[in-house]
């Protein structure tokens, strides 16, 4: 659907207070949506669309509570954002306007909301009763909740099932259309790392240092490492490898088939981000300490670094040559994937943690309690 039959479209929203939302047509998920956190289940963070700066900033969204390390999903012209307040916002791509929200999604939802079809799927915390929830928004209505313990990792997607950590130390396997547990591991470890899953294999870290290999089938227990500092980054899934960094400052290339050790580098500062592939030979991400690291995904080898002027605990995102990323220094940068040499750059006036996305034409990036739309389109700027 493109953008100017979508903004006809949206005249027949209904929006419903604070409690959900209600479309007056189907979503149509296209090739290149972003559907979940990490844009596929193997968490890599690569856009099926190359952004060309320089872009323009297109319109600014206050959505009143910030948005963690994760939030922002993508879809048929709307932006699905979660808040650390409990709730998700649904903004029209081409008029930054608000079509709706839900609102009851206990008091953090600091996660990425998976799309499926029709539905949507929101892990969240700070709810005594519940902690997810099926909501389709054609119909306007709840499809499943069901109370896991506080959870504050993403949601991850595949063949019909959602998998996720939970502060009580489980690694959930759970129907997407029902809610019902298909099995559920017990690390009895607090889980903020959000899972990669390489073909039939769920890798995540824990509060405590551990990292854990799943069987997808059973949920049985393939492998564990033990570090000495806890593991809060989401790893990235590539070949045979996984990689992610750890709050010991080392940056890990472990084999997913027998949990080796292939390479790690310390670089002094903890790493608290995801990952992007880049070029197929390349992983970038950022640390504490302000700097995004470009290593060689075969040696471990530093290709380039580049020094922001704040705490970095987002993802980078590649885009075609392009890399987008995001700083406590306020600004959202376009950086020369290759060499890592600024392209362009944005100041937002607060500080960002979350991953930027891109998506068709569009750059969507949150600051504080602000969702921002860049493009290089020419067109009239919404003020």
């Amino acid at each position: 659907m493109s953008l100017g039959k979508f903004l006809f479209a949206l005249l027949g929203i209904l929006i419903i207070s604070c409690s959900g939302v209600k479309l007056s047509q189907k979503i149509e998920i296209s090739e290149g949506d972003w559907l979940m956190a990490g844009g596929t289940p193997e968490q890599k963070n690569v856009s099926y669309y190359e952004l060309t700066p320089p872009l323009i900033k297109m319109w600014e969204r206050d959505i009143e509570a910030g948005v963690s390390y994760s939030g922002i999903a993508v879809s048929d012209a709307v932006v699905f954002v979660n808040s650390l307040a409990g709730e998700m916002v649904c903004i029209d791509v081409s008029t930054g306007g608000k079509i709706g929200s839900l609102g009851f999604l206990g008091k953090d939802a600091s996660s990425t909301p998976v799309l499926i079809g029709d539905n949507v799927i929101v892990t969240y915390a700070g709810d005594d009763k519940f902690s997810v929830t099926a909501y389709n928004i054609t119909e306007g209505e709840r499809i499943w909740r069901k109370n896991f313990g506080y959870i504050q990792t993403s949601p991850v997607y595949k063949d019909g099932s959602i998998y996720f950590g939970t502060l009580k130390g489980y690694l959930n396997k759970v129907g997407s259309d029902s809610g019902n547990v298909k099995w559920k591991y017990p690390v009895n470890e607090p889980i903020h790392s959000t899972c990669a899953i390489s073909g039939n294999k769920i890798l995540f870290g824990t509060d405590r240092g551990s990292f854990c290999c799943v069987n997808s089938v059973d949920g049985a227990e393939l492998w564990k490492i033990k570090f000495n500092a806890p593991v809060f980054s989401t790893p990235l899934a590539s070949g045979e490898m996984i990689y992610f960094g750890s709050d010991d400052s080392n940056y890990y290339a472990v084999n997913v088939n027998d949990g080796s050790i292939k390479w790690n580098k310390n670089f002094k500062t903890k790493i608290i981000g995801g990952s992007t592939l880049f070029d197929s030979s390349t992983v970038i991400f950022g640390g504490v300490d302000g700097v995004f690291y470009a290593l060689d995904i075969f040696s471990g080898a530093v290709k380039w670094s580049f020094k922001t002027k704040g705490t970095i605990t987002s993802s980078p995102m590649t885009s075609g040559k392009y890399v987008y990323c995001t700083s406590f220094d306020s600004y959202v940068y376009c950086l020369e994937g290759s060499t890592g040499s600024v392209i362009w750059k944005y100041e937002m006036g607060n500080k960002s943690r979350t991953t930027p996305i891109v998506w068709k034409d569009y750059l969507f990036v949150a600051a504080d309690l602000s969702i921002y739309c860049f493009t290089n389109r020419k067109i009239e700027v919404v003020k």
